[in-house]
């Protein structure tokens, strides 16, 4: 835990750039000059932006799962760290020297975030300095150079390489880092019997740190090099993953690769870091590569926050070919201009630019076939369509890959495609969608098979808005556009008089720094006294919100007195805590009836709970009563 109070925590705070933070992540697009920002939500399969950040209030929230938060929680939600990680990673990145920190245990006895991301980045600068100018690393520069890979972007990209020592790390490690923080950083791993620790398989490999959002490095992936691979190992290695490196959702060089992508509405994604490189190296800076695994859903997701447009390039042999076909059919009805592009002459990317230029590559780019033609074009390749046995199987197959794809049944999109295939293999249309809604049935039936039938899904009912609750939020709305009024109104209402626990909460927030410190809860004050807290930062945003559109400062200023006296009650705020004090002294009332009914005794012999509750019930009485600022 950190030895910082809440000054550096508003240094970092006020030292950091949320819209910048965001951008890293969501691609964002200025509304109303400025005030906020809109894009895809990150925490929810967003098609329609619903996300807002605000800049003035240092604060955003999704209008859709309403997740909201600051700066601090939006880096512990993006890369799930503790709350002091995150003023940490806050801290460096604004540039400010932290102060110094007391560890302690983590939970479980684990090291930290920092410790993993502080270890990986030594490991990664010992593998740089031993490609450059290790003498036992020569083998790797000739293989360097061969792939005509610059000194430039051997630095850019830090690749490194790991001696043939397998057990290199841990001799430089000792004394500096324990062996539990090189598991934590995925340098070693423990032995399954529990005896001792077996290391990576780095060794003698041309390394390629992986570099998270943030450029921060999080793992590392490894080739074997040309003439010294062996039987028993694989040519690629990757990090497996840890707390700091989950590898599905994140692509190689997509950090350096970002504002590319968002400036040109375009991704390219190829199949290896050696691609990827060299893209970058040629000038096509919107590259990235998948770290080892197919294309997912979270890529998608990524991507789509940045660019309407994806091209996936595969190598054009029979294998590339094949990876094409198995990554789009979850894709197609995807929201996404996807494209497939099979490098010309059997040859991956980087062979391909250093024969041709950037232009050479763009311009395939620009001509690779969407992800169903691309399909089609496949299958006509392997069995023709000069036959009617021949455009029946045609016709089968596309029609199995649409029904495979998720989410594609009913849209526009399919109906668009499945024109064009009908149109392309002479096959009348409506017969097209009748077998193709029988194949959907067939496969639901089979579904519906494999479930219990004992356990049906029920969708949760959605609970309505009651009268007391809008006038809970509509008292938030004014206290938040008129600070000012909360002395008038804590004599009137208070959080006990709340029944949703987050209006609840908040009014108390808002109470306690005008009792407690003398402040006016202003929405910036109320952002800093919220300390993070994700469920009262989305509140507090989306109270404001619907202030706004509601125009309350225009409400509240309707029917004050022409002198302008404080002492006036605002008739709006008269009509909102109308309801909220009529419910308070219908409860009071029936609390005092049950209380009287309840005993046959004379004033005199009430027990101290029955005097407490009427005492309760006089006070509330009285203070409704000859109070100027109060409405009776």
């Amino acid at each position: 835990m950190y030895g910082t109070g809440d000054d550096f925590k508003e240094l970092v705070r006020s030292s950091t750039n949320l819209v910048d933070l965001v951008s890293e992540i969501v691609a964002l697009k200025p509304q109303h000059g400025g005030r906020q920002y809109l894009g895809l939500c990150p925490f929810h399969d967003d098609h329609n932006p619903s996300f807002f950040v605000y800049p003035d209030r240092q604060s955003y929230r999704c209008w859709v799962c309403d997740e909201g938060g600051d700066c601090f929680r939006w880096v512990m939600n993006i890369e799930k760290v503790s709350f002091p990680e995150a003023l940490e990673s806050l801290a460096r990145r604004a540039r400010l020297e932290i102060p110094k920190r007391h560890r302690q245990d983590q939970p479980g006895g684990g090291p930290s975030k920092s410790d993993a991301l502080e270890v990986v980045e030594w490991a990664a600068d010992l593998m740089h300095q031993a490609l450059r100018s290790g003498r036992f690393a020569e083998h790797a520069r000739e293989y360097v150079a061969k792939r005509k890979l610059s000194a430039e972007t051997v630095q850019n990209f830090r690749l490194g390489y790991h001696p043939e020592d397998r057990y290199w790390f841990q001799e430089k490690a000792r004394g500096r880092y324990t062996p539990a923080q090189l598991v934590a950083a995925g340098l070693i791993r423990e032995r399954d019997d529990g005896q001792g620790y077996s290391p990576m398989d780095l060794a003698d490999r041309l390394i390629f740190p992986i570099f998270n959002e943030n450029g921060r490095i999080v793992a590392f992936g490894g080739r074997v090099l040309p003439g010294r691979n062996d039987q028993n190992r694989g040519k690629y290695w990757n990090s497996q993953e840890s707390t700091i490196f989950q590898k599905r959702r994140m692509m190689y060089s997509f950090d350096r690769a970002r504002e590319s992508i968002r400036r040109q509405g375009c991704a390219i994604i190829v199949e290896g870091y050696m691609d990827c490189i060299a893209c970058h190296q040629a000038g096509v800076t919107n590259a990235v590569a998948t770290l080892g695994t197919a294309l997912t859903e979270d890529h998608v997701r990524v991507l789509r926050r940045f660019a309407p447009r994806v091209v996936l390039v595969f190598d054009s042999d029979d294998a590339g070919q094949r990876a094409a076909e198995r990554s789009i059919s979850q894709f197609v009805a995807q929201d996404l201009d996807l494209r497939i592009l099979n490098v010309p002459s059997g040859k991956d990317p980087a062979d391909y630019l250093e024969e041709h230029t950037r232009e050479d590559f763009l311009r395939l780019t620009e001509s690779a076939s969407e992800a169903w033609e691309f399909k089609l074009q496949a299958v006509l390749k392997r069995t023709g369509n000069t036959t009617v046995a021949g455009r029946q199987q045609v016709l089968g197959q596309m029609l199995e890959f649409l029904a495979s794809a998720p989410g594609l049944a009913g849209s526009i999109r399919e109906d668009l495609i499945l024109r064009n295939v009908c149109w392309r293999v002479q096959v009348d249309e409506r017969v097209a969608r009748q077998q193709l809604n029988e194949m959907r049935n067939a496969a639901q039936k089979r579904i519906d098979l494999r479930q219990p039938q004992d356990s049906p899904v029920t969708k949760p009912a959605v609970r309505p808005v009651n009268a007391i609750e809008k006038a809970e939020r509509e008292l938030l709305e004014i206290i938040l556009t008129c600070p000012e009024t909360i002395d008038l109104i804590r004599h009137h209402v208070g959080p006990d008089d709340i029944e949703n626990t987050r209006h609840q909460r908040l009014l108390a927030l808002c109470i306690d720094l005008w009792k407690e410190e003398g402040e006016l809860p202003e929405p910036g004050r109320l952002m800093i006294a919220a300390d993070s807290d994700s469920e009262l930062l989305s509140l507090i945003n989306a109270v404001l919100d619907s202030a706004e559109e509601k125009g309350i400062f225009r409400l509240m200023s309707e029917g004050k007195s022409t002198d302008g006296a404080a002492t006036s009650f605002p008739p709006h705020l008269e009509r909102v805590l109308a309801p909220l004090l009529e419910k308070r002294e219908k409860q009071a009332g029936q609390l005092s009836r049950q209380l009287l009914a309840s005993t046959d005794k004379s004033a005199n012999e009430l027990n101290d709970e029955t005097r407490n509750a009427l005492r309760r019930l006089q006070q509330f009485r009285q203070s409704q009563m000859g109070n100027p600022s109060s409405f009776k």
